[in-house]
């Protein structure tokens, strides 16, 4: 029986040989795995070797990062933006000229004011501006500019002091019509008109 025993025991040479393959194999593959994790050992320990890696790296990143903001501000998005400035600027000049208005002005007005003929001890002072249709208008203004200041004034002449006191704004608007037409009727037909009063300056004294 322990004959048995030791006859089962003993390994024939073929399975020694593949045992012993089988023990090389995996002390060799142990033996990669631990001079593995040995060089990882090695370079963590070395300090000087992880700065110049991380030195590498943040190199790297700052470098991307600013290829990205160079890209994007290279994308035309501020020239955009100044670009609607200056089409808003275009605009706002081109509403300017249209809005344009010619406007003539008359030296100032100072008369006595009187009622029934006599001397009031008051005096209007008015100052006042015509609105044109069209600039050409000023030089035959020019010309009519005397035979204009005089019909004016005896406009103002033949109001009375209640006139001023009692209805002013209505007087006001009285006025401005009759120097409307009283002006008007002085220009040459197809020059333009006086289409517009407006008074600085309105007093009485």
């Amino acid at each position: 029986m322990a004959e048995d025993q030791e006859k089962d025991a003993e390994l024939s040479s073929d399975e020694a040989t593949e045992l012993e393959r089988f023990l090389e194999d995996t002390g060799g593959e142990v033996a990669g795995a631990a001079g593995l994790k040995g060089k990882l050992q090695k370079i963590l320990a070395n300090k000087k070797l992880l700065m110049i890696i991380g030195g590498v790296v943040l190199v790297l990143i700052i470098g991307i990062g600013f290829l990205l903001f160079k890209g994007g501000e290279e994308t035309g998005v501020v020239p955009v933006e100044e670009q609607v400035v200056e089409e808003e600027v275009l605009e706002e000049e081109d509403e300017v000229k249209i809005a344009k208005v010619n406007i003539y002005k008359l030296e100032p007005f100072f008369l006595p004011l009187l009622d029934e003929g006599k001397e009031t001890g008051q005096f209007i002072t008015l100052t006042a501006n015509l609105l044109l249709s069209n600039s050409v208008l000023n030089h035959e203004l020019d010309k009519v500019l005397p035979l204009m200041r005089k019909s004016i004034y005896n406009i103002l002449r033949r109001k009375r002091p209640a006139d001023f006191t009692l209805k002013r704004s209505h007087t006001e608007e009285r006025i401005k019509k009759e120097i409307l037409t009283a002006s008007n009727a002085l220009l040459l037909s197809g020059a333009g008109t006086i289409t517009d009063v407006f008074f600085a300056r309105f007093m009485i004294k």
